[in-house]
């Protein structure tokens, strides 16, 4: 057992030690809030001589070719997303990369030589045996370090949290990492979970207890020992483990206990003498990283608007609600039955995940704020249904911290300076006074909005998520309102008074269903299509069918006890 163990590692070590480059050290997820300016990789030469890196080029991970340049030989060379970010923290000069981003869940990055010949991969994982959030990687500071140069890239056990405090806090986390330097982090031949000291007749400690997936490393300081745990010696162990014949050589004897249980074990030549120990295997305490919370609980501030829970991980459940505003990555609002809501971003990967309103979905990650704003920053998302009944925005008159990403709606505005409209850059701002107040209406570059003519009428009622860009404490004032699409600008019809300008009609144009904001009193609603066909409804619901109807343009029309009121509204494939 003994000579097939040391074959097994003798054969691993002499597959790897053939790579002249390895990636060594990697910053895939920074402490930054948006976009993150400090994602690098670190390569290094292992061998004694130069390695002229021109025609090579990273297949997978980020986009870089290289047109020229050197590794000097057992040195390093940084590729960073931003190279005067890393100048600015960490004073190290190195190469900024054409283009791409490192996926915060993990992913494969992959050096091929000019004749297309791969030279160093790794795929690393932001989950165990990977470093993970909970040892301060993943968006809490620390980068993560390979534990030795020749050691397999792909075993994320030889992977761990850089150890090296650079002195610099970002959005509350102290930033490690030791970018074109050697790495912090002990060699791999030191990172068993638990050593047994082997000497005078004794194990040092001779009885432990760990958990599966855990290692032991027994070290002979001295004297004439083995370690001897077989099924053969002790029929009740869960598996056997055995170092092999007793030896004077100052060997050392690794197992990793895979299988929960109590393991007996002895030194042959010293089991009468007392030389005995036990390992005591349990199944490892699940810690849910990620524990579930609702979203007005997260979601709360203090006194200058800081959230109560800034930098919390947590699971929410919630509704989508409007588009994605990053195309590439993700930025939505997420919220409950009861209007409460939160952001939710990643600057570059969507999860697999397509935005889409009415979906219901989960949400891992950590709490943040982003000018005031505050969001979760995606670790996972799950899909979990589609096509739910949304909530009806909530009529305000002031934009408050207690309706932030809420869906509400202002009445009866007007637009104090339509040049203002200008569709351009990655989104424009108009100001609408309601005759007492002004209020900040967004167009973001991705809603059809955006792209279209300012809307023409007198006054409007405007629904929308409620975001936030204030860059200072406290934090209580740059609300701006987002309305969905075209829709959510909705000009209030001459017949209406203020209550029937509750009516309210999203999405627009629509395909399957609509959804209707109706006054308390309604008596009557109907659909009158342009020929006169008329189809009369039930007002007691929010969500009307429309599947069936025919392409056109419909007029929804709803009596009150005292007025009526008429929304157009129009049917799409």
């Amino acid at each position: 057992m003994k000579q097939l163990y040391l074959f097994i590692l003798f054969s691993s070590w002499s597959i790897i030690g053939f790579a002249q480059i390895s990636i060594t050290e990697i910053s895939y997820n920074p402490p930054e809030g948006g976009t993150d300016s400090l994602e690098y990789i670190e390569l290094y030469n292992t061998t004694t001589s130069a390695i002229n890196l021109t025609g090579y080029q990273f297949s997978k991970g980020i986009t870089h070719a290289f047109t020229e340049g050197t590794i000097d030989a057992k040195s390093y060379m940084v590729l960073a997303i931003n190279k005067q970010a890393m100048k600015n923290v960490f004073g190290v000069d190195v190469l900024q990369w054409t283009g791409g981003a490192l996926q915060n869940g993990g992913e494969e990055i992959t050096l091929v030589d000019a004749s297309g010949n791969k030279v160093a991969s790794v795929t690393y994982m932001d989950v165990a045996p990977w470093p993970t959030i909970a040892e301060g990687t993943d968006g809490n500071g620390r980068s993560i370090e390979l534990c030795n140069p020749d050691a397999d890239p792909n075993d994320g056990n030889n992977w761990k949290v850089s150890e090296t405090n650079i002195g610099i806090t970002i959005n509350g986390f102290e930033v490690y990492g030791t970018p074109g330097k050697a790495n912090s982090i002990p060699d791999c031949g030191s990172n068993a979970d638990v050593v047994v000291m082997v000497s005078s007749n004794v194990f040092t400690p001779a009885d432990i207890t760990i958990e599966v997936g855990q290692s032991v490393e027994w070290q002979n300081t001295g004297g004439n020992h083995n370690v001897n745990g077989t099924q053969t010696t002790f029929p009740s162990n869960p598996a056997s483990f055995s170092s092999g014949s007793a030896s004077t050589d100052l060997w050392k004897y690794r197992y990793t206990f895979d299988v929960p249980g109590l393991y007996n074990y002895q030194c042959d030549p010293h089991a009468s003498l007392g030389m005995k120990g036990t390992v005591t295997v349990n199944m490892p305490v699940i810690i849910d990283l990620y524990p579930k919370y609702d979203i007005i609980t997260v979601s709360s501030v203090n006194g200058v608007g800081v959230p109560d829970s800034l930098g919390v991980l947590c699971k929410l459940e919630g509704y989508v609600y409007g588009g994605n505003l990053r195309p590439g990555g993700l930025q939505f609002f997420l919220l409950d039955d009861n209007n409460n809501g939160i952001g939710v971003f990643d600057s570059s990967f969507d999860f697999g995940y397509t935005v889409t309103e009415g979906d219901k979905v989960e949400v891992k990650g950590m709490v943040v704020q982003f000018n005031g704003y505050t969001q979760i920053d995606v670790a996972e998302i799950t899909l979990i249904s589609q096509g739910n009944t949304l909530v009806n925005p909530k009529v305000i008159q002031n934009f408050e911290e207690n309706d932030e990403s809420s869906l509400v709606m202002l009445q009866n505005l007007s637009f104090t300076d339509p040049s203002q409209w200008t569709g351009s850059g990655s989104g424009f701002n108009v100001t609408m006074t309601d005759g007492t107040h002004d209020f900040t209406i967004r167009i973001d570059n991705d809603v059809d909005l955006y792209s279209m003519s300012i809307p023409t009428g007198a006054k409007f009622n405007v629904t929308g998520l409620l975001s936030q860009y204030d860059n200072s404490e406290p934090y209580d004032s740059g609300y701006q309102l987002m309305p969905r699409y075209a829709a959510d600008i909705e000009e209030v019809s001459g017949t209406s008074d203020g209550e029937n300008n509750l009516v309210h009609v999203f999405p627009n144009p629509v395909q399957d269903h609509l959804f209707v904001t109706f006054p308390l009193n309604t008596t009557e609603a109907k659909i009158i299509s342009t020929i006169g066909e008329t189809s009369i409804i039930n007002f007691n619901d929010s969500s009307i069918d429309v599947s069936q109807l025919l392409e056109g343009l419909y007029i929804l029309e709803v009596k009150t006890e005292t007025s009526l009121s008429r929304v157009k509204f129009i049917k799409i494939k």
